[in-house]
């Protein structure tokens, strides 16, 4: 299964430590370049740069999409370039929690899923202890999930 991520499912994971989950849960995530940008290049928290840059080629796979989407939403552009990113693919899966994004890759067919609920089903599959200890040690960090 092909799954792509957008910037806060990283963000929120990598930050509490359990960046893994995406590798237990789907193997391989991709990621547009303009992602590795956000959460690596430009961000000042080194927890989610360490624990990002670890993951990369081992089950993080960063690609420039070749699509260019005109959206009918205002998206931000790492969201643009996960949407992009999917056609390029194609993708079965997206990671995005931004309401205004998860619409828009529904309207173009896409299955999307939020970080809270990878969450969920991590507690499901005994990957975490508790899915409830998890979003409280978000919010600690002040990381807000939908």
């Amino acid at each position: 299964m092909i799954v792509i991520s957008n910037s806060s499912p990283l963000i929120a994971l990598s930050r509490i430590r359990k960046l893994e989950i995406l590798k237990r849960l789907f193997g391989t995530i991709y990621i547009p370049e303009i992602v590795y940008q956000e959460v690596v290049v430009q961000s000042t928290d080194q927890v989610q740069k360490e624990s990002i840059v670890q993951g990369l080629d081992d089950f993080i796979f960063v690609e420039q999409p070749t699509t260019e989407y005109v959206f009918t939403r205002s998206i931000d552009a790492g969201e643009r370039g996960v949407l992009n990113l999917a056609y390029d693919k194609p993708a079965a899966l997206l990671l995005i929690d931004d309401r205004k994004a998860r619409n828009e890759a529904k309207e173009h067919g896409f299955r999307v899923v939020k970080t809270s609920t990878l969450l969920k089903r991590a507690e499901q599959l005994h990957l975490i202890h508790s899915y409830l200890e998890m979003m409280q040690e978000l919010r600690l960090l002040q990381i807000y999930l939908p």
